[in-house]
């Protein structure tokens, strides 16, 4: 197993370290890699919800085309709005979060991946170069396998 996922699958099992720059190097590795994979798929997912506190249903994790600038769009994972007249507006990149947040997304992963990998199998893509290394990127965060 690559390191940056044996990173991201500690900390899913114990999302109450204090974030750290494995955490973030991880983050970011993990996030290139979906922009890759959401970009060859074009598949759309709504995952988990990583908000804070009270906000909890305030924010999730997302794979859309997010509009990155006037015109110009990016497929990739996002902490976007959850709030239905937002319609998914993305926020932060994965590995631009704030230190309270990282943990919660890390935590989420698991599920996020997973999820996003029944997407793409709904979508007919799974046996894609891309929809193959999703599933291999979910089994590897998958606290049962």
């Amino acid at each position: 197993m690559e390191s940056f996922l044996m990173v991201l699958r500690d900390w899913a099992r114990d999302p109450h370290r204090r974030a750290d720059e494995a955490l973030d190097d991880a983050l970011v590795r993990l996030s290139r890699i979906l922009a890759q994979l959401a970009s060859a798929l074009e598949v759309e997912y709504r995952g988990p919800f990583v908000g804070i506190g009270a906000g909890r249903e305030a924010f999730c994790l997302a794979v859309r085309a997010h509009t990155e600038d006037v015109g110009t769009t990016v497929w990739a994972a996002r902490v976007c709005s959850a709030a239905p007249h937002r319609g998914l507006a993305a926020h932060w990149d994965l590995a631009a979060v704030s230190r309270l947040r990282k943990p919660l997304v890390a935590q989420a992963l698991p599920a996020f991946l997973a999820g996003y990998h029944e997407a793409v199998v709904a979508a007919a893509r799974a046996e894609s170069a891309a929809g193959r290394r999703l599933r291999a990127l979910s089994q590897a965060l998958d606290p049962n396998h």
